[in-house]
């Protein structure tokens, strides 16, 4: 492996789990260790995860109940997924199988799909409720709220949110249902890292935003505002809104869940290109998010020093 190679090995694992670049001394450090073999990336994990920094953002938590494949953590707990989509069928019968065993019932908003999306989504028993609309104008806002309500009208205990082609990594049930009922009973928000698959099924974009990228997807709705609301951006049609309400209690005292999220938003070269041509056409001379160029390129501050970089999904720790 070359300086480079391991230089980027060490940054992503520090992006990983100290969530932030290394400094010098540190990249220097564990640059020196693989030199001298006196490391591999396994040691490397180990190492960091024993630093005083990682303790401190992950601190140990003592319970009674030891995490357990067979133990069923889910009792007495009722999830509702929401999904806002148009034409995903290529992806959404893998992201209604993936949360099948997770929710017990899941919303739908359809904005005009003109593929089999809606004749998918009705295959599945979870699915209660979809709603259709057709040639309006785009609004991200006002789609998701009306999508909220037809969640919050189920009255479950948690709401997941997820686009439709966002798929939840495999084995992830027992996971997420520990997280929720044991390690952090009494925390309302819940993050999940992206993974952005890239070209190939086994291949994700690891350089820059992509490589670091959390998306707030799961609330509790104990002790939650009556009034739940996404609110208006700053930006044409509302784009980038968010997902979840804008008035949630606890915004600031998230956990960043192990669960991880296969996005394909960007699979392939055509999709990148239909998405870039969306977003510039509705929100052209972007400034914040640099005219969208991450999206099909390389040559964006939201990319990394090295261009578009890829790691295997087989590689990733959960």
């Amino acid at each position: 492996m070359t300086v480079e190679n391991l230089k980027n090995l060490i940054r992503f694992h520090y992006n990983d789990l100290l969530e932030r670049e290394p400094d010098e001394p540190g990249l220097n450090y564990y640059l020196k260790l693989f030199e001298q073999n006196k490391i591999n990336e396994s040691k490397l994990i180990e190492l960091i995860k024993k630093s005083s920094e990682y303790l401190d953002k992950n601190p140990l938590i003592y319970s009674k109940i030891t995490f357990s494949e067979k133990e069923d953590y889910s009792k007495n707990l009722d999830i509702i997924g929401m999904y806002r989509i148009k034409n995903e069928s290529r992806w959404i019968e893998k992201s209604l199988k993936s949360i099948s065993d997770i929710c017990k019932e899941i919303v739908i908003f359809d904005d005009g799909s003109t593929d089999d999306t809606i004749k998918i989504c009705e295959n599945f028993s979870q699915v209660v409720e979809i709603h259709s609309q057709k040639n309006l104008s785009f609004d991200e806002a006002r789609d998701k709220n009306i999508l909220l309500k037809m969640a919050l009208s189920r009255n479950p205990d948690f709401v997941l949110s997820l686009d439709g082609d966002e798929i939840i990594m495999p084995n992830s049930k027992q996971r997420l249902f520990y997280e929720l009922n044991v390690l952090y009973p009494n925390v309302n928000l819940f993050e999940f890292k992206e993974l952005f698959v890239w070209d190939k099924p086994n291949q994700y974009r690891c350089d820059g935003i992509f490589n670091n990228t959390w998306s707030k997807k799961l609330f509790r709705l104990k002790d939650q505002p009556k009034n739940l609301k996404i609110y208006d951006s700053a930006f044409p049609g509302n784009l980038h809104c968010g997902s979840l309400p804008s008035n949630l209690i606890g915004q600031n005292q998230t956990v960043k869940s192990k669960i991880r999220i296969l996005h394909y938003g960007y699979y392939d070269e055509e999709i990148r290109r239909k998405k870039y041509d969306f977003y510039t056409k509705l929100d052209p001379n972007n400034v914040d998010f640099d005219g969208y160029k991450h999206i099909h390129s390389g040559y964006s501050k939201f990319a990394g020093p090295n261009g578009v970089e890829f790691r295997e999904i087989s590689e990733t720790k959960s």
